[in-house]
């Protein structure tokens, strides 16, 4: 009987009209449902004006005029993945809209329109691209101010920095965004730096302890052999002689020994006493390893696993995560699969910029060729599909 467990791990911030609130995950064709919600309405309302079913005190537009309008509206849906695309075409509409059908009153969705993309533009790309988006944005909002009878020349005295202050808002929230990135990076690494110290400070007070045990028992021991040397020159002549040797080897022996169980003892102090993670704790690595939105999908019958498996399914899945993007609007997903003969791992998400994609397959394959298992990866876009395969037993056992 096969069962499926999902767990997701929400970790998803954005800022003001982006998201501030936890927002939904959900895509369609890669577009946000509230991207498409917001299109479809604002569409609806000059289809619904178009059509007569909303009354307004201004010129009627006419189901021509309300159509030629979408062309400002639908835009909308794809604000965040292409803002700078979306506002040349509703620039370009607006003007046109402008010439084909003259004098009409459409602010009142063209304007909502222009500020949300114009707020994309300025949290999703860069200074230059961004830039190019808000002028864009700003001839839209210019060429729907000479037609619309509502807005008009003192009109845009009061528009224009509005929306200039909708795309502020949207670099500021860039660049706190960029901010925190680089926060979770300088984190990330001072927390490898921390524990990479606590390794090097348990191995030093290893070698310590090992040196200073090696030296004491080369010590001891030859004190023991000398004992014993001088015990079988006397031992046909002197008894008394012989006795107090053996006495002082017994002691020295005692003594020998119980300085190894103290030197054994401070060793296994030493030793990390932390249990090696398992498939189990894969909620907590995804929990934190990385701010994104992570999915874990458990497929199949679970089962405990050998240490060696459960430890290299678990580094696999680590070293995957470095390969992906560390944002809270970024979506991951790892798959658990239990199979009859292997246990299979599969983790998707947008890959990093910053990422060294080859060094990180190669630590991961490196780990299940420890089990004559296979790390397979493909592209598709920005979106990273990778998956390993550990046989249950493999060649090597």
């Amino acid at each position: 009987m096969r069962r499926k467990a999902g767990i997701m791990m929400q970790a998803s911030r954005s800022a003001a009209l982006d998201g501030r609130l936890p927002r939904m995950r959900w895509t369609v064709g890669g577009l946000g449902i509230l991207d498409i919600a917001s299109a479809a309405l604002l569409s609806g309302i000059m289809l619904a004006v178009g059509f007569g079913w909303l009354h307004t005190s201004g010129k009627h537009l006419g189901v021509a005029a309300a159509v030629g309008v979408l062309a400002m509206t639908v835009p909308v849906a794809s604000r965040r993945p292409a803002p700078v695309a979306a506002a040349g075409i509703m620039a370009a509409a607006a003007l046109l809209n402008g010439l084909v059908f003259g004098s009409l009153v459409r602010c009142g969705v063209a304007l909502p329109a222009f500020f949300l993309v114009v707020f994309a533009a300025g949290v999703r790309r860069d200074r230059g691209w961004s830039a190019l988006g808000l002028a864009l944005c700003v001839g839209g909002v210019v060429a729907e101010g000479m037609y619309d009878p509502q807005i008009e020349a003192s009109g845009l005295a009061f528009v224009l920095p509005v929306l200039v202050g909708f795309y502020a808002a949207g670099c500021l929230v860039r660049a706190r965004t960029e901010m925190a990135s680089a926060l979770r990076h300088k984190s990330a690494e001072l927390r490898r730096q921390r524990e990479q110290t606590a390794r090097l400070a348990v191995h030093a007070d290893r070698t310590e302890i090992s040196a200073d045990l090696e030296q004491s028992l080369h010590a001891q021991i030859g004190g023991i052999a000398t004992a014993a040397a001088a015990g079988l020159e006397v031992l046909d002549t002197d008894h008394a002689a012989a006795r107090q040797a053996i006495a002082a080897i017994e002691h020295d022996g005692r003594h020998a020994l119980e300085h190894m169980r103290q030197m054994l003892s401070s060793l296994r102090e030493a030793a990390p006493s932390e249990p090696q993670p398992t498939l189990a704790r894969l909620p907590e690595l995804l929990a934190s390893a990385t701010t994104a939105s992570a999915k874990l999908t458990v497929d199949g019958n679970p089962r405990t696993l050998s240490a060696g498996l459960e430890l290299s399914g678990y580094r696999i899945v680590e070293h995957l995560l470095e390969a992906l993007e560390d944002t809270p609007e970024a979506a991951v997903e790892v798959l658990l699969r239990f199979c009859p003969d292997a246990v299979e791992l599969h983790v998707s998400g947008p890959s990093s910029a910053g990422a060294d994609l080859r060094a990180v397959l190669a630590a991961a394959a490196e780990r299940a060729s420890l089990h004559s298992g296979t790390v397979e990866h493909r592209l598709d876009g920005r979106i990273c599909y990778a998956s390993a395969r550990l046989p249950l037993v493999s060649s090597h056992a």
